[in-house]
């Protein structure tokens, strides 16, 4: 009895650990998700679409118009996506979801740019946490 007991307790825990991975890998997809429907938003500039799915504290700390004017200033310099390929990941479970780090070497019919995203997944929802995008086509004399 005393075997099955203690051996018990190690296989709970292989399970739970297997179990929170599926999750998590779950929630990557659901950022990587995320991200398409962004890029295919950004191409139709539908913008306010876009600042309606971020978070509450992203939208403490960037008004709308800020979001509506910074995304037009992209496109109008970048032009549309056309590409892009994941170049890393992180995860970080919270007890109010997961944040999902996702970044891409974005192609856009005007350059290339780096562009890191941080989603908040709950289930199936994601919001945008945050947004930042690099691209040597920024620099201006």
């Amino acid at each position: 009895m005393r075997i099955r007991k203690t051996t018990g307790v190690p296989l709970l825990a292989i399970f739970i650990a297997f179990g929170g991975s599926c999750s998590l890998q779950k929630s990557k997809a659901t950022g990587e998700s995320a991200v398409a429907k962004f890029h295919s938003q950004f191409n139709a500039e539908q913008y306010h679409e876009i600042y309606g799915k971020t978070d509450e504290g992203f939208r403490k700390a960037t008004s709308e118009q800020e979001m509506l004017e910074y995304l037009r200033a992209i496109h109008r310099k970048l032009g549309e996506v056309k590409d892009a390929k994941q170049i890393g990941w992180h995860l970080n479970a919270t007890t109010g979801g997961v944040q999902v780090f996702l970044a891409y070497k974005t192609s856009f019919s005007e350059g290339d740019a780096t562009e890191q995203f941080v989603f908040l997944v709950s289930g199936d929802n994601s919001a945008l946490f945050r947004y930042n995008i690099e691209s040597p086509l920024f620099i201006t004399k």
